[in-house]
């Protein structure tokens, strides 16, 4: 535990430069490349930072942009996700580009790429989502799992149940359902 505490006030005094104590504008991007969380109020950079690089999240992190590794028990990105995001516990409230593997995952906006875990969520969804139950508003690729639901279907989705609302010819079909 003393290593742990050592290499995280290590980690704060090193990656903190001079630029870091000044007021920042509520739009500037300031981007930093690495970033250790136990929890929002005590990780090396606030929330207002995006990451560009690895971010370590032990409890649970936010940043508002995230480019790169993102990593821990519960991850929270304020705005947009391009890269791979693997926690227990993961949310983009804009868009995610790459993969994102979690026990449950969401992105609030559009996902493109892939999304794997127990609960899978996202708006817009452009390739594979990959767990027990998937579900988006429009899905552009393919849903698997134990039950897949989605408003808007363009691809196939396979599972035990397969729910597509506004597929005029199947909305709801066991097995397999498609919409090209």
């Amino acid at each position: 535990m003393k290593k742990l505490a050592l290499f995280v006030a290590f980690t704060a005094v090193f990656f903190t430069t001079p630029a870091d104590a000044q007021d920042k504008d509520q739009d500037e991007d300031v981007v930093k490349y690495f970033q250790i969380s136990l929890w929002p109020s005590a990780q090396v950079y606030d929330k207002s930072y995006s990451i560009h690089g690895v971010r370590l999240s032990l409890l649970y992190g936010v940043n508002r942009d995230m480019i790169g590794f993102d990593f821990g028990i519960a991850n929270d990105v304020g705005r947009d996700m391009k890269g791979v995001q693997l926690g227990f516990f993961s949310w983009v409230r804009r868009d995610c580009v790459g993969w994102q593997h979690s026990f449950f995952g969401g992105v609030k906006r559009d996902m493109k790429g892939f999304q794997s875990g127990i609960i899978n969520g996202g708006k817009d969804v452009w390739g594979v989502q990959w767990g027990l139950f998937n579900g988006a508003t429009a899905v552009t690729g393919v849903q698997f799992g134990i039950f897949n639901k989605t408003t808007w279907l363009n691809g196939i989705q396979i599972g035990l149940l397969n729910i597509a609302t506004d597929n005029d010819s199947h909305p709801i079909l066991p097995i397999i359902n498609w919409n090209f």
